[in-house]
């Protein structure tokens, strides 16, 4: 797991997934962080890609099943706002194909 440095000084990190089943996830996945793109630092390759909030972190990558999201954040509160945004966006664009994600539940805190 990576560490988070705050003026130097590491400190925990909560990590969640979660996941949206879909045959289009590249589709979810590419509009959403073009989306974001105009307002915060987004990377974006073929199958996966980068969102940075002030809360967090939000890596996206596209399945042949599903639209996976895997949210990096400071403590539980800012993982939740980090997944309530990334979640809204995605449903939104997807709503037509009912996309729509289940429960994140934590992977690890370091």
């Amino acid at each position: 797991m990576g560490e988070w440095r705050w003026l130097g000084y590491p400190y925990h990190m909560m990590i969640t997934e979660g996941s949206a089943p879909t045959e289009r996830a590249g589709r979810y996945l590419k509009q959403v962080l073009s989306h974001f793109s105009h307002k915060i630092d987004v990377e974006l390759a073929e199958d996966r890609g980068t969102a940075v909030f002030g809360a967090g972190r939000a890596e996206l990558t596209a399945t042949p099943e599903a639209l996976v999201v895997r949210i990096e954040a400071a403590d539980a509160e800012q993982a939740a706002n980090v997944e309530r945004v990334i979640v809204s966006h995605a449903e939104r664009f997807g709503e037509k194909d009912g996309l729509r994600f289940g429960q994140f539940t934590p992977v690890a805190a370091a």
